[in-house]
């Protein structure tokens, strides 16, 4: 991992990654513009829902204290913004559908194309159906919906031809004599011919309840309450569609799992378990001690992912699965799950799984994975997890409010309960790489990753603009965030228990590139590009004033640039290389690149450092770093050079595939000269296209 610097100005935390930056984080989050409601609750539910509107260029935020939406304007960042919309929609309610008691506003959505906003408003009596409210982006009442029990969350198809609710169905009166525990579902309705037209449909799990059904749940190491039917017990707590609006991905947070929604069928395909995260495991330590110290290690104990906000994105035709892994324990009537034990002095909460389905026997369970994971889609398949970062990172940027609460800024206050607890998390992308946002709930702030690669999942920056001098000050408990694409792109973080909105800009972290020192780069055809591997810190000068250009690259300089590039890490396993010196200052570099198959030895172990590298060599190096990274290429469209045809299969779609992302060219249209050495200048073109 990179080195870390913490800047603290103007009471803003910013923790960027900025030594050897590298092509893959030049971004960096920024304050740009503040709403303060005014109204702030420990208990959070303020400003806690956020949805961007890009047809008027303002967001819409759910306050479910004052009962009301605003919508604030986006052309003219303040950091005292001011509502230019106020929609009362209790008020709003009683004057269309007077017998309908009104519970709570739970979250809004704005449709992709067209000027209409949604609303999730539950019903004050639990067991009955809640509504879904569809007004004018100008706050004029169009339509209403009956949806399930307790919508929560609810989210447009990205065609915009469906609109989805989550209905979480909770018990609220507990599980006792009498109580009743509501079927959770998801209401599709389909807005194809119309908001007129539009027909309401609401999904059940019932197809869950034999006992065939729900035996496979279980094996699948979803939550059950012993002896429940899934369709009361299955909860639905977050929405997310595919890119097509084919597939719809239904977090059901209570019980570790997610639900498959296949939208052209209209049914519930699948629900899988997610599984456990073993932190006795290297990388998956945590602080679990609530001792007023900073001490991340590993523990015996199993983390239950438990994801609140989830997204989708895809990757090579395949959908992947963003989770935010904040923990929820079931807190109703008279029934917790949670147990408090004590381990050497400090309380530490457990998940009690004496009356659940779905565990191991002989394991401790603890709420929540205190990290973001990534998921392959079709088959719940955990691809990434961020560990440990979150504490380690947050241990850095602000030790002294380390795994504080979101009421209370004591030192490791939730080290014994889930941490920093992340809530919610949106995808953007950015110049043709996708990154993630995750709000970091009870120590504030949020995270951004870049996951163009879902296996390689690459920390980039960390805004967290609380001000920690009192308990509840500047911006407190991210909750809802929302993801603004444009010129300059922006992230919507919503508050719940501070009750104020944060836009943050994303900006380019790097200093504006300046002429590099040499001179004998002066007038060359490179120079543009030199200067700008030189400022990266791809490639260096042969001394202070030299660079030289036009001299043959060597095996070595190149396993030193493409490692820059990246920050690469060598493979724990060393790798054998004959003809290197470990005091070499080159080694690691050529560890990494042996290690990661960038570029191979000969028969003999030998890498021949100080020889030069052929064009071919290079171009197959390039290619394999980019595609580790998860950039994709066309290698079909042929190129026409007609001097490639005797290279390895490997080497002719390497310089098939950079030569149409025209990042490598030939000497001409039909000759590429694979032989030829590598030039410095011809490598830094090569880098410099690469990483802009």
């Amino acid at each position: 991992m990179k080195k870390l610097a913490l800047l603290t100005t103007l009471g803003l935390t910013a923790f960027a990654a900025h030594e050897q930056a590298s092509a893959q984080q030049p971004l960096k989050l920024e304050l740009d513009a503040r709403y303060d409601s005014g109204v702030t609750n420990e208990d959070g539910g303020t400003t806690e829902i956020v949805a961007y509107n890009v047809h008027n260029n303002a967001y819409y935020v759910v306050n479910g204290t004052t009962k009301k939406v605003e919508a604030i304007a986006m052309d003219e960042p303040s950091l005292t913004q001011k509502p230019f919309l106020t929609i009362d929609v209790e008020n709003l309610l009683q004057e269309t559908l007077p017998a309908f008691e009104y519970g709570g506003l739970t979250s809004v959505a704005v449709h992709p194309h067209e000027n209409i906003v949604a609303y999730a408003i539950q019903a004050r009596d639990y067991n009955t159906d809640g509504l879904v409210v569809v007004s004018s982006g100008d706050g004029e009442l169009l339509t209403t919906f009956a949806a399930g029990k307790q919508p929560d969350n609810l989210t447009f198809t990205p065609d915009g031809s469906k609109l989805l609710i989550a209905n979480e169905g909770e018990p609220r009166e507990g599980y006792g004599e009498g109580a009743i525990d509501p079927q959770g579902s998801v209401t599709v309705i389909d807005l194809s011919q119309g908001l007129q037209k539009a027909t309401p449909h609401t999904l059940t799990f019932e197809k869950f309840d034999t006992a065939k059904a729900r035996a496979q749940l279980v094996e699948d190491q979803v939550i059950l309450k012993k002896g429940a039917l899934p369709s009361a017990d299955l909860e639905p707590e977050y929405i997310s569609v595919s890119h097509d609006s084919r597939y719809a991905y239904v977090a059901l947070q209570e019980n570790n799992a997610v639900a498959t929604i296949d939208l052209q069928a209209q049914e519930i395909s699948s629900v899988k378990g997610l599984g456990f995260k073993n932190h006795t495991q290297a990388g998956n330590e945590i602080d679990l001690r609530k001792d007023g110290n900073i001490q991340i290690q590993n523990e015996n104990y199993q983390g239950i992912y438990m994801p609140d906000g989830i997204a989708v994105y895809t990757v090579g035709g395949k959908n992947y699965i963003v989770t935010a892994n904040e923990g929820d324990s079931r807190e109703w009537g008279t029934h917790v799950n949670e147990v408090e034990v004590e381990v050497d002095g400090n309380e530490i909460v457990l998940f009690d799984t004496m009356d659940y389905d779905g565990f191991e026997e002989n394991k401790q369970y603890i709420f929540g994975g205190r990290s973001f994971s990534i998921f392959e889609a079709e088959t719940m398949d955990l691809v990434f997890d961020s560990g440990a970062n979150f504490e380690k990172m947050t241990a850095a940027a602000v030790p002294d409010y380390f795994n504080s609460n979101n009421t209370n800024t004591k030192l490791d206050n939730r080290s014994g309960k889930k941490g920093p607890e992340p809530e919610d998390v949106k995808v953007g992308e950015i110049d043709g790489k996708t990154y993630a946002f995750i709000g970091l709930e009870r120590v504030g702030g949020v995270m951004m990753y870049d996951i163009t690669n879902p296996r390689k999942a690459k920390f980039v920056d960390y805004l967290n603009t609380r001000d920690y001098s009192e308990d509840i000050k500047g911006d407190v408990s991210p909750e809802g965030l929302a993801f603004v694409s444009g010129e300059v792109p922006k992230l919507i973080i919503g508050h719940e228990v501070s009750g104020t909105v944060v836009t943050a800009k994303i900006t380019d972290a790097h200093k504006p590139i300046t002429a590099a020192p040499f001179l004998d780069t002066k007038g060359h055809w490179a120079q543009e590009d030199i200067d700008y591997v030189f400022a990266k810190g791809f490639m260096k000068g042969i001394n202070a004033n030299e660079f030289r250009p036009n001299k043959k690259m060597t095996r070595a300089q190149a396993a030193v640039a493409l490692q820059r590039v990246v920050d690469g890490k060598a493979s724990a396993e060393q790798a054998v290389v004959q003809d290197i010196s470990e005091k070499a200052h080159y080694y690691e570099a050529v560890q990494w690149a042996v290690s990661e198959n960038i570029i191979a030895t000969n028969n003999q172990q030998q890498f021949m450092p100080s020889t030069s590298i052929s064009r071919a060599d290079y171009a197959l190096a390039v290619y394999k770093v980019l595609k580790n990274e998860g950039v994709t290429f066309d290698t079909t469209t042929a190129v026409g050079f007609t001097d490639i045809q005797g290279l390895s299969a490997e080497h002719k779609e390497a310089i098939t595939a950079l030569a149409n992302a025209k990042i490598m060219n030939g000497t001409n249209k039909i000759t590429f000269n694979p032989l030829k050495s590598v030039t410095r200048a011809q490598a830094a073109a090569v880098l410099s296209r690469s990483a802009k």
